[in-house]
């Protein structure tokens, strides 16, 4: 059996902000299953954790107006133990159903729109293309909801994923634009 698809929608808003403005612009990325039946994902090492994926490899940025490429990766993310799929353990809230159809929305703060002074790395008046980076996938899947697939407790580890990881192509860039200090 082949993996489902899932198909991946980027968004920020607001898509012109300055940078450090309150509240800050936020970061969301939509997911919809084309499965026939609900999976769960875990989402700790993928763009869906936010947090983590804005500070990794996992998306790309463009100055519209330079054609530079903007290095996001400050860091290849924490040093953590096994993941675990026990139910209510440290990796619980990392498992996401995604049921056949319904998009899932994920939403952080954008971290390039909050850095200021010497962090920021966007310029006021330039306009930016922001992507995922080519080659993303959910590497680890199974079919079924979150209640189903997570184990008991003082279980350590994770079972096999259902099948191969899900590529996440196509996603389709959006842009930005910085203005200036107010």
């Amino acid at each position: 059996m082949s993996a489902p698809s899932i198909s991946v929608q980027l968004s920020i808003h607001p898509p012109r902000f300055t940078p450090g403005s309150q509240p800050p612009p936020s970061l969301s990325i939509t997911a919809t299953s084309h499965a026939t039946q609900p999976i769960t994902i875990f989402t700790w090492p993928e763009i869906f954790n936010l947090a983590l994926a804005q500070r990794r490899k996992n998306f790309t940025c463009l100055n519209l107006t330079t054609n530079t490429a903007i290095r996001l990766e400050t860091t290849k993310g924490p040093k953590r133990t096994a993941f675990s799929q026990a139910s209510g353990g440290r990796d619980d809230k990392a498992f996401v159903t995604l049921e056949p159809e319904i998009p899932v929305t994920f939403t952080d703060s954008f971290k390039l729109g909050i850095a200021q002074g010497e962090r920021c790395r966007v310029e006021p008046g330039h306009r930016y293309r922001f992507g995922v980076n080519e080659g993303e996938e959910i590497w680890w899947w199974q079919y079924g909801r979150k209640e189903d697939v997570m184990k008991s407790p003082d279980s350590a580890g994770m079972d096999e994923p259902s099948g191969l990881p899900i590529a996440l192509d196509n996603v389709a860039p959006v842009e930005f634009e910085v203005e200036g200090s107010e």
